[in-house]
């Protein structure tokens, strides 16, 4: 028997300090965005946005990482995805930020700052 597919999700790495205390300081519903080099974005993901198959409205994790931690900030939904050939911008909506959120992140590291966790479909 087939199991069901998980969705996917969206993980997309901070390291900056002030990034996580401003996120937070907004809260839900607010429209922020983050910007990636192309070399920061898992290769699947960045084919899939430079072919036009990336579908918005993707759920995704902010996650601030550290050397030795990574530590979830706030779930968002993917608004729009701009392409500006060597960089890609993520608009982001705000769902909810700590300390509102279940504890505990997948931890796969991929070593991009940008990937897809659990099943690409």
């Amino acid at each position: 028997m087939r199991q069901p597919e998980q969705p996917k999700t969206l993980h997309l790495l901070i390291k900056s300090q002030w990034l996580v205390d401003s996120i937070t300081s907004l809260g839900s519903g607010y429209l922020i965005h983050l910007v990636y080099q192309n070399s920061e974005i898992a290769p699947d993901l960045c084919a899939e946005i430079k072919e036009g198959r990336f579908q918005e409205g993707v759920l995704g994790e902010i996650i601030h990482f550290k050397p030795g931690m990574k530590r979830r900030v706030a779930m968002v939904e993917i608004d729009k995805v701009n392409d500006f050939q060597n960089f890609i911008r993520f608009d982001l909506r705000i769902l909810e930020v700590v300390p509102f959120l279940r504890d505990g992140i997948g931890d796969a590291d991929q070593g991009y700052l940008c990937y897809y966790y659990g099943n690409p479909g």
